[in-house]
C-alpha cells in the first residue's frame, strides 16, 4: 500500500532522513516509535506531501510521488491518503459536522446532500452524533481529535497516517482516541501512526518500525520489537521510555 524507497530529507545543512525505506501492507496497522528528533513526523509529512523531499521514492497504492509533485499529483494523492495531526486542526468557524463534510466537498466534489449523511454515520461511528452542530472550541481535545479522525475517513482514504494523535491529550482523552483508531484496525483500516504509547503499538500494530537520527533502526512484529529486540537503538530507548 505504501512504499517508501531511499527517503532523503534535508532542511538547509541539516539531514533529517537519511535513506529511509519503508512498507506498509494494505490492511496492516504499523507504528512508528523512537525518541524526538528521529525523523517519523518528517516523513509522515513527506508521505503526504505536506514536506519535499531531495532524494529517494515513495509510492502509494500505484501513484508514485515525486520530489515536487505538481497540484494534480497532490490531489490525487490526498484521495488515497488521510492525516491525522497532533494538534487537531479544525476549522474553528465551521461546526464539526461541516468540518467533516470539507473533504468531500472539496477533494470529492460532491455536493452537501451527498456529503452529510456520510458525514452524520462518521460522526456517530467515533461516538459523537450529538455534537453534530457544536464549534470546536465546545469540545475536550480528546473529542477534537476524534472529529478529526472522521474527517480523516470521510475522503474513504487507502491508508491513514496519524502524528502522535494522543500527544496533546490527557490519559483519559488518550485512551478514547485509541480506542477509536483500535476500532479502525480491527476493520483492516489501513494505518501508519506515529506515537509514544507503547502499550498501543504493541497491543494493536502488526508491525514496528524504530526511528532514531533520521534511519529505521529496526523493524519487525511488534512482539519481536518489544521483547526481543536486536539492535541497541532499540534497546537503549525501550529502556528510557520504561524508565521515564
Amino acid at each position: 500500500m505504501i512504499q517508501v524507497s531511499g527517503l532523503c530529507k534535508n532542511h538547509g545543512s541539516l539531514a533529517v532522513l537519511k535513506g529511509v525505506c519503508m512498507s506498509v501492507q494494505r490492511g496492516e496497522v504499523a507504528a512508528i516509535i523512537g525518541p524526538s528528533g528521529g525523523g517519523k513526523s518528517t516523513l509522515l509529512r513527506c508521505i503526504n506531501g505536506l514536506e519535499r523531499f531531495q532524494q529517494g521514492e515513495i509510492q502509494v497504492d500505484n501513484l508514485k510521488l515525486s520530489s515536487r509533485p505538481d497540484g494534480e499529483a497532490l490531489r490525487k494523492l490526498r484521495q488515497h491518503v488521510g492525516m491525522v495531526f497532533q494538534q487537531f486542526h479544525l476549522f474553528p468557524h465551521m461546526t464539526v459536522l461541516e468540518n467533516v463534510m470539507c473533504g468531500p466537498r472539496l477533494v470529492l466534489k460532491q455536493s452537501r446532500a451527498q456529503a452529510e449523511p456520510e458525514g452524520v454515520r462518521l460522526l456517530e461511528r467515533v461516538g459523537l452524533k450529538d455534537k453534530l452542530h457544536c464549534k470546536p472550541e465546545q469540545l475536550s481535545g480528546g473529542q477534537q481529535q476524534r472529529v478529526a479522525i472522521a474527517r480523516a475517513l470521510a475522503v474513504k482514504p487507502d491508508a491513514i497516517l496519524f502524528d502522535e494523535p494522543t500527544s496533546a491529550l490527557d490519559p483519559v482523552m488518550a485512551n478514547e482516541v485509541l480506542a477509536v483508531i483500535t476500532d479502525l484496525a480491527k476493520h483492516e483500516q489501513t494505518m501508519l501512526v506515529v506515537t509514544h504509547a507503547m502499550g498501543f503499538a504493541e497491543r494493536v500494530a502488526q508491525t514496528v518500525h524504530v526511528m532514531a537520527e533520521g534511519q529505521v533502526a529496526e523493524s519487525g512484529p511488534a512482539d519481536q520489537i518489544f521483547h526481543a529486540p536486536r539492535t541497541e537503538v532499540t534497546k537503549r530507548f525501550l529502556m528510557q521510555v520504561k524508565t521515564s
